[in-house]
């Protein structure tokens, strides 16, 4: 049976066309086909159980992501890849140590490490206009950007926010990305998102990504970082040895793979 048909890989496809659609609110069909290299039909297949879900809406030829996701609601039930981004957040979360000042994207992944972070006095700059529901570290604080309010996700971007993120200097940025991929680096599927990143990634001594694996080997249209600047990918046991010694030899300093949640 080939690799399009195996449950994993079905699963990791629909994830990816649920964060395209979450990322820019919407894509027709002919360029989800083009950008996942599967067949059209294929692609209304995925639509379909996304819909069902309540994560996508079908239009004539397109697919937008559905009211209850623009505003933040979740879907009824977990996405495919939840429990590896729990498990990878979590994994982060250990790595903070206190009164550190970290970079945090608008990744689902990266905001996820803040609810488990236990150190004290940690600081976290954030250009997502979501971070008001996240908890607040051990007697630390959250600091938002500003900027640009680009939905459906709540990225904050654009003058206001990348000076901003000009005037801080974090010892460690957590992010994470549409893609990894050899060619391009570590991707955004927007360039308006990618060039915040890559401040941040400019402003850190330290680049954490945190990518499931699911990603590996995608490219998402923007790079916002070289495969050697990153110091560390978290992922999860869904990369082979082969996936980690690839990407190894391709620049990035260490790669830990962690156990999804059950």
């Amino acid at each position: 049976m080939g690799a399009e048909k195996t449950r994993p890989f079905v699963q990791q496809r629909r994830q990816i066309i649920a964060e395209i659609l979450r990322e820019k609110g919407r894509a027709s069909v002919t360029a989800l086909a083009e950008r996942l290299g599967v067949s059209q039909l294929t692609v209304r297949r995925d639509l379909d159980y996304l819909e069902e879900r309540g994560i996508a809406s079908r239009r004539y030829g397109e697919a937008v992501l559905a009211e209850r996701s623009q505003r933040g609601e979740e879907p009824t039930e977990a996405g495919p890849l939840e429990p590896q981004k729990a498990a990878i957040a979590k994994a982060a979360a250990k790595l903070v140590l206190d009164h550190e000042l970290l970079f945090l994207n608008t990744s689902s992944t990266a905001l996820a490490v803040v609810p488990h972070i236990i150190a004290e006095g940690v600081t976290v700059v954030t250009n997502s206009a979501r971070a008001q529901r996240l908890p607040i570290p051990p007697s630390g604080m959250i600091l938002v950007t500003g900027g640009e309010v680009r939905p459906p996700r709540g990225v904050l971007s654009g003058e206001f926010a990348l000076n901003n993120v000009r005037s801080v200097a974090a010892s460690t940025c957590f992010v994470g990305c549409a893609g990894i991929s050899l060619t391009a680096g570590v991707t955004s599927t927007t360039q308006q998102e990618a060039t915040v990143n890559s401040l941040m990634v400019e402003r850190s001594d330290r680049l954490v990504l945190l990518a499931d694996s699911s990603k590996l080997g995608i490219g998402a249209g923007f790079s916002y970082a070289p495969l050697n600047r990153v110091a560390l990918l978290i992922t999860d046991t869904g990369a082979t040895d082969e996936d980690v010694q690839v990407l190894l030899e391709a620049g990035i300093h260490e790669i830990r793979r962690v156990e999804p949640e059950a």
